[in-house]
């Protein structure tokens, strides 16, 4: 990444930050020149832009290749979204879950909650990836600790029912109250269910 780009980084940014029509525009075309020079804050933001249809039409399409440029520098969360890519079929992949894993997996080790919680998702049902309880709650887990509500959720009926971890109605209900707390829609219904010890909802 050379100085120009950067430098065409910070003026986007400028301009973009609070945006109006004007400097929206302007904004985009130095993300963009930013992007085409190499720079990967640049392409995954350009490729927000682009999938969003902010300022320009929405073009999941052209978004994608700036997805890839990002992901092959490394950044996780352009990784992330490739998996999303592929796990929905959007435009320039067909729908596959084993390569919806791999890119999880990749953005998962670096954090990215999102990602952990998605991986664990596919690990507990065995699609695209062998199916391991165990990896599951792992990955739930970290995106946990990060407050991702879907997997606290996720966890609570991991520890409620002794998915890939000691079963525990006590764990089962912390997770779900913190659910609860992030506003996790189904989170109040099963939380309830169980406090009043009647089947849990899922």
């Amino acid at each position: 990444m050379t100085a120009a780009a950067q430098k065409e980084y910070d003026l986007a940014v400028k301009l973009l930050q609070n945006a109006d029509d004007s400097t929206l525009q302007e904004g985009l075309a130095h993300l963009r020149n930013a992007a085409d020079q190499g720079h990967p804050k640049a392409q995954y933001n350009l490729g927000i832009y682009l999938h969003e249809g902010i300022g320009c039409p929405s073009s999941p399409k052209e978004a994608l290749p700036y997805f890839q440029l990002a992901s092959a520098q490394g950044h996780a969360r352009a990784t992330y979204l490739l998996g999303c890519y592929a796990l929905m079929g959007l435009d320039g992949f067909d729908p596959s879950e084993e390569k919806a894993a791999r890119f999880f997996k990749l953005a998962a080790d670096k954090g990215i909650d999102e990602a952990q919680y998605n991986l664990g998702v596919l690990l507990l049902e065995g699609k695209g990836v062998a199916k391991s309880e165990e990896e599951a709650v792992h990955y739930f887990q970290l995106a946990a600790a990060q407050e991702n509500s879907a997997a606290q959720y996720n966890l609570g009926l991991c520890y409620l029912k002794g998915l890939g971890i000691q079963e525990s109605r006590d764990l089962a209900i912390k997770y779900l109250e913190l659910a609860v707390k992030q506003g996790h829609k189904q989170a109040p219904e099963t939380l309830e269910a169980i406090l009043m010890n009647t089947a849990p909802t899922s």
